[in-house]
């Protein structure tokens, strides 16, 4: 698959499927244009969060039409005093004032969230104008998590455009955002996480490889290695017990995992090494800085930051984002959004949502 085809292949998917996303960013200009152009290809509707006015305003400055785009402001919202039933009802809410209460309502993180956890939309897509925390703190407390899954982490999409590393060009690495020094059991988490998205995404098995700077053995064990093959064991397992097909296979090096000749000579009986097309970064520091790297030098396009484990489709850019990535990042929320529905339906009431 080379560059530019992964947008067009989840845009006409969308087409037939059409999936109402949230940003809650709704003045930034990248995310108005992106969000225009996300309905006006059909993808479905949007909801842009924020004061109307300086929405218009920033829209006519970017020359882009609000068609199928519905303006919020989360201070004047209708479903504001069931948000804040909700508030309310969360572990400690009863101890908070008014006041405090009304102050969160008016973050349109907060307010975005609460609409995605009510089922007002199908997914949200945020960071390009907040630090991470500010984004994964309100959607780690308010979005369930899936009950196999140790701790949420995340996955970024990689275009390669030479159309041949991974599956066609696509790879899908994590996690590059979330969990700073993961155990083996999140480290696993993360590889099924993987996984799953790329079978959600392009409907293919995925070839899962956990990164080391050994491969089986090549360096001496130690607890960062034994990790690694631990969490490559617990993979395995993960995946048997939610019936998610799949090959997991480590620890290598990444060399080990993408170049055939590199794997011939270094791990000659992996079905993984050499075609692997998800790849599990074995710390925050290692995902960070390569998907920094792959964006600074590479010919690669990048989507991200995917949240994996919730029971409803998230994202988390950076604020480093252009709007392509944006706009793509929108699209993936949208499938997952699609897959979502059917594997872990939500609450139809807010009764429900509530937990009355």
């Amino acid at each position: 698959m080379s560059e530019g085809h992964l947008l067009d292949s989840l845009a006409a998917k969308l087409v037939k499927h059409p999936k109402r996303i949230v940003f809650p960013e709704g003045t930034n200009a990248k995310v108005v244009r992106a969000a225009s152009r996300y309905a006006q290809m059909r993808m479905g509707p949007v909801v842009l969060l924020g004061q109307p006015d300086l929405i218009r305003r920033q829209a006519k400055t970017q020359k882009v039409d609000l068609n199928r785009v519905m303006l919020l402001d989360p201070v004047e919202g209708q479903d504001r005093q069931m948000f804040k039933d909700f508030l309310r009802s969360e572990a400690g809410g009863s101890k908070l004032k008014l006041s405090q209460i009304d102050d969160t309502l008016s973050d349109p993180i907060v307010y975005g969230t609460l609409m995605l956890r009510f089922g007002q939309v199908d997914g949200l897509v945020a960071g390009v104008g907040a630090y991470s925390g500010n984004v994964l703190r309100p959607l780690i407390r308010m979005i369930p998590r899936l009950p196999h899954i140790a701790r949420i982490s995340s996955a970024t999409l990689l275009e390669c455009e030479d159309g041949k590393t991974g599956d066609g060009g696509i790879l899908v690495v994590g996690d590059a955002a979330v969990v700073p020094r993961p155990t083996s059991d999140e480290l696993a988490a993360t590889a099924v996480g993987l996984a799953g998205l790329k079978k959600r995404l392009t409907g293919r098995n995925a070839r899962v490889a956990l990164l080391s700077y050994s491969t089986r053995g090549s360096a001496s064990m130690n607890e960062e290695t034994g990790k690694v093959i631990e969490a490559t064991k617990k993979a395995r397992e993960l995946a048997k017990q939610i019936g998610l097909p799949g090959e997991f296979d480590g620890e290598m090096q990444l060399d080990a995992a993408l170049d055939p000749k590199k794997a011939k000579l270094k791990i000659a009986d992996s079905v993984v090494a050499g075609r692997a097309d998800c790849l599990v970064f074995p710390d925050l520091n290692t995902g960070n800085i390569a998907v920094k790297g792959i964006q600074h030098f590479g010919r690669v396009r990048t989507y991200g930051n995917i949240l994996l484990g919730m029971r409803l489709p998230a994202a988390e850019i950076s604020r480093g984002a252009e709007e392509e990535e944006v706009l793509g990042v929108a699209a993936i929320v949208g499938i997952l959004a699609v897959e979502y529905r059917k594997l872990y339906p939500e609450p139809a009431s807010p009764a429900v949502a509530l937990g009355k």
